[in-house]
C-alpha cells in the first residue's frame, strides 16, 4: 500500500510537470507571436501608408540630384548637360550649343516651401556666357525643346519652376512631401516619405 501511494504521488507530480511545460511553451508561443514590433508598426501606419522622416543637408541633396540627373539623362537619351547645386541659392548650370558653339550658363533660384509640400524655385537671373537673359525666355525654351520629368512644372510667365515632389513616386509608390527648407549654413531640408501599405 505504501508503494502504490508513492507511485500515485509521482504520477501526479509527473502530470503537473507536463502541464507546466505545456503552459510554459504556450506562454512562450504567445510572447513570440505578440511581439512589440507589430504593435509599433500598427501605431505608426495609417490607411495611406507608413511615414518615414528624412533629413538632408546641402551636400546630400547635391549628391542625390547628381545621381538622379545622370540616370534621367541615360534613360531618356537626353543631351542636356546640366547640374543642380545648392549653395547660397539653388543653381542650375551647364552648357548649351548656340550657333554651333558650346556656351556656359547658370540659373540662380531661391527655393521656397509651398503649403502642399512641394517646392517652388523662384528664378533670379540667368547668365549665358556674359549675357544676362530674362529667365522666362529660357524656361519657355527648355520646356519646348527638352524632355522634362512630369513632376517638374516650368512656369515661364512667372519665371518659376515648381517641383511637384508629391508626384515623384507615381501612383501606388512611395510619395514625398517637403516639410522644411533652410538654406543657411550646411542647410536643413526635411522631407516625409510615405511608403504605401501592401
Amino acid at each position: 500500500m505504501h508503494k502504490s501511494r508513492k507511485h500515485n504521488i509521482f504520477k501526479y507530480l509527473f502530470f503537473i510537470l507536463i502541464i507546466l511545460i505545456i503552459l510554459g511553451l504556450g506562454y512562450l508561443w504567445l510572447q513570440i507571436h505578440d511581439s512589440t514590433v507589430n504593435s509599433v508598426q500598427n501605431n505608426n501606419t495609417s490607411k495611406d501608408g507608413t511615414p518615414i522622416a528624412v533629413q538632408l543637408n546641402k551636400n546630400q541633396i547635391n549628391s542625390l540630384s547628381s545621381y538622379y540627373l545622370k540616370n534621367f539623362d541615360k534613360y531618356h537619351n537626353s543631351s542636356m548637360n546640366y547640374k543642380f547645386i545648392l549653395d547660397k541659392k539653388a543653381y542650375i548650370y551647364g552648357n548649351i550649343k548656340i550657333l554651333g558653339s558650346s556656351v556656359n550658363y547658370i540659373l540662380s533660384m531661391n527655393p521656397k516651401l509651398l503649403n502642399d509640400g512641394n517646392i517652388e524655385l523662384d528664378t533670379q537671373n540667368l547668365e549665358v556666357g556674359r549675357l544676362d537673359i530674362p529667365a522666362k525666355f529660357v524656361i519657355a525654351y527648355v520646356g519646348k525643346k527638352y524632355h522634362i520629368p512630369n513632376w517638374i512644372e516650368l512656369n515661364s510667365k512667372e519665371s518659376k519652376i515648381i517641383l511637384h515632389i508629391n508626384e515623384l513616386g507615381g501612383k501606388n509608390k512611395v510619395s514625398y512631401q517637403a516639410n522644411k527648407i533652410d538654406m543657411n549654413g550646411d542647410g536643413d531640408f526635411r522631407f516625409k516619405a510615405l511608403v504605401p501599405n501592401d
